[in-house]
């Protein structure tokens, strides 16, 4: 018998805006890279600003919602990465999955930026729903996707924005 001595080396790549973010996984390094170069995403998924990605958001997984660790972080970091980018695997970069995510990046900073829960109404019911993030000159446009978005199962008689009716379908936009 005899024994041999092996090293290994492994790769072990941080985030130059958060240094306490690090990962050995190939996959996440590509993350925290674009997560780097899009300033904005590290706030957008460690704060509550975003409905639709900030923390506590149930886009999440459930034991990344609202913890606040480097690995939960990380893993929001993931999701909201795979559908800005449509590499997610499972909608494709056109679907409003992939654009609400992009709109999110792109108008985070804007003034008035928040975001809530949509409601088609035919009615008599609630039926689809989605949270959403707009800011007061984009809730026209935001408004508009998600009608577009819910299509023509339902008839649509009203949209509701946190309980508030945002647009009755018999008056003029």
């Amino acid at each position: 018998m005899h024994s041999d001595e092996h090293t290994q080396t492994t790769t072990v790549w941080t985030s130059d805006a958060w240094p306490e973010l690090h990962t050995t996984e190939h996959a996440l390094a590509d993350v925290i890279a674009w997560a780097d170069a899009h300033h904005c995403a590290w706030d957008v998924v460690t704060h509550a600003k975003s409905k639709a990605f900030g923390i506590g958001s149930c886009e999440y997984i459930g034991w990344a919602q609202r913890r606040k660790d480097p690995e939960a972080v990380l893993e929001r970091a993931r999701h909201l990465h795979g559908l800005a980018t449509g590499r997610d695997g499972f909608q494709g970069p056109a679907s409003i999955f992939a654009w609400r995510a992009r709109f999110t990046l792109e108008h985070y900073r804007e003034p008035g930026f928040t975001g809530g829960l949509f409601r088609q109404h035919d009615g008599k019911f609630h039926r689809l729903c989605m949270t959403l993030d707009y800011t007061p000159e984009t809730l026209g446009d935001v408004v508009t996707r998600f009608i577009d978005w819910c299509g023509h199962n339902y008839r649509t008689e009203y949209v509701t924005l946190n309980s508030e009716i945002v647009r009755r379908m018999d008056q003029p936009l």
